[in-house]
């Protein structure tokens, strides 16, 4: 079994497994309608928070369709600011799907972007990934150029992709291999 307890990023950051500890700083993000507008989501409550970390228990990480979700810890205060998301589309084609979200308190700095590209890593070390996708809502230019400073490549505009509040929502879709991956970190 592959194994995710903890990751260290740099003296700053650290990624692990999400606990039961964590469901006050992830309500923090998930609550914030700054963040649930590009989740396509309501406000999260508590109990949907607890659910989520509920989930995560049992999850094995390689198993194909479910979600692993690796929170992204400040070390200096000991606070989870983030999380980010791998998903195993399909073990035969080693086709991963990424997502994160993030405090907007700590955004600015550079975090998410070591973070992501440390989630990526991960995918494509210990997963085996080939193919690492992303989509985004294309009013989340932070994201999307977050994506792009990583080196992912923009493969598609999905036009009005989703509906959400009676608005139709456009989509970026971005994709690195892992090729890519590997001369990028070699630079």
């Amino acid at each position: 079994m592959i194994e995710a307890e903890t990751l260290i990023v740099d003296d700053e950051l650290a990624l692990r497994r999400v606990r039961s500890d964590d469901i006050a700083d992830l309500f923090e993000i998930y609550s914030n309608p700054e963040v649930s507008r590009f989740e396509l989501s309501r406000p999260w409550t508590l109990d949907q928070v607890a659910e989520f970390v509920d989930a995560q228990a049992d999850f094995r990480p390689g198993d194909a369709g479910a979600a692993l979700n690796l929170v992204v810890v400040l070390r200096s205060e000991a606070k989870v600011i983030g999380n980010c998301q791998l998903t195993i589309t399909s073990l035969e084609s080693q086709q991963g799907v990424l997502g994160f979200s993030f405090n907007p308190r700590y955004t600015g700095r550079g975090l998410a972007t070591r973070a992501v590209n440390a989630a990526l890593a991960f995918g494509f070390t210990q997963l085996k990934l080939h193919r690492i996708m992303a989509a985004v809502d294309v009013r989340n230019d932070r994201s999307w150029r977050l994506m792009e400073r990583l080196g992912m490549r923009r493969e598609a505009h999905i036009m009005h992709g989703n509906r959400f509040n009676g608005e139709w929502i456009d989509d970026y879709h971005y994709a690195l291999l892992s090729n890519e991956w590997t001369e990028k970190k070699n630079r």
